[in-house]
């Protein structure tokens, strides 16, 4: 695992957990507009980025370094912290595990573990590989998942950024491929979460409510202090990665909030 720091300069710090099978890059506009007001740490998980080697194990494993690396750097408690999809699952078990202090926490799309038995959840993997596979050796299937039209950011060439993602997609292993599923839909929590201060909200977008139904329900019920937020108009991870300056207004407005507000 790695983790790029980006506005040092900052006062305020902001832990970014990025969806999975994304490239550092499709998150580099969103990161420079929030490096203008925080001190953010943005998670690269292993085997997502062909320069770091490795393959990625689990949610476990990575939430247990990032807080052993934010400790060496020498922070405490964190002002904010963001994940989504998959970032978020590894945000909801830091969140659980009560060792690093977050003040304001935004779980966007996150995926909670299934409540399913052994051999579904094995049926599911094979479903979910197998889907991945099929976007990474197709165009066709990738363009049908995530239409260009939609999920070009502005300013973006279509063609230059889906020849980019299929190559990239390519990169990765069939273990990394296999943990990521099998992690991110199956990763343990307490029975009880910690007992924490953290404001959370819970965001999703409102064209994927229905594929997010469970994993609400389950975050009102482990987290009962969060708020559900739907974002009008957006996919799974779309504002995140397509719309930057309407993300950090959406994050902004959360995270400026006082807590007597919320």
């Amino acid at each position: 695992m790695q983790i790029l720091e980006h506005g040092q300069a900052q006062e305020r710090t902001l832990l970014f957990f990025p969806c999975t099978a994304e490239p550092v890059w499709a998150f580099a506009d969103t990161i420079t507009l929030l490096s203008q007001r925080w001190h953010v740490f943005q998670v690269v998980y292993d085997g997502h980025q062909p320069e770091y080697p490795g393959d990625f194990t689990s949610v476990e494993q990575t939430v247990d370094e990032v807080i052993s690396y934010l400790k060496s750097r020498g922070v405490s408690r964190l002002d904010a912290a963001y994940g989504c999809s998959m970032g978020g699952a590894c945000l909801t078990r830091m969140l659980a595990l009560g060792k690093m202090p977050i003040s304001r926490a935004i779980i966007d799309g996150g995926i909670t573990p299934y409540q399913l038995p052994f051999l579904v959840r094995k049926l599911l993997l094979a479903r979910d590989v197998l889907s991945f596979k099929m976007a990474a050796n197709s165009r066709k299937v990738l363009e049908a998942a995530f239409p260009p039209e939609r999920f070009t950011p502005a300013g973006h060439d279509p063609k230059k950024e889906y020849d980019a993602m299929e190559a990239y997609l390519k990169t990765f292993s069939d273990r990394t491929i296999r943990n990521i599923f099998w992690s991110a839909n199956n990763y343990a929590l307490p029975k009880c979460p910690a007992k924490i201060d953290t404001k959370i909200t819970y965001w999703y977008g409102d064209d994927e409510k229905k594929d997010r139904r469970r994993n609400i329900q389950f975050i009102k019920h482990y987290f009962p202090q969060t708020r559900i937020h739907g974002i009008p108009k957006m996919a799974h991870a779309e504002l995140v990665m397509v719309h930057p300056e309407e993300f950090c207004r959406y994050a902004e407005k959360f995270l400026a909030l006082q807590a007597e507000e919320v």
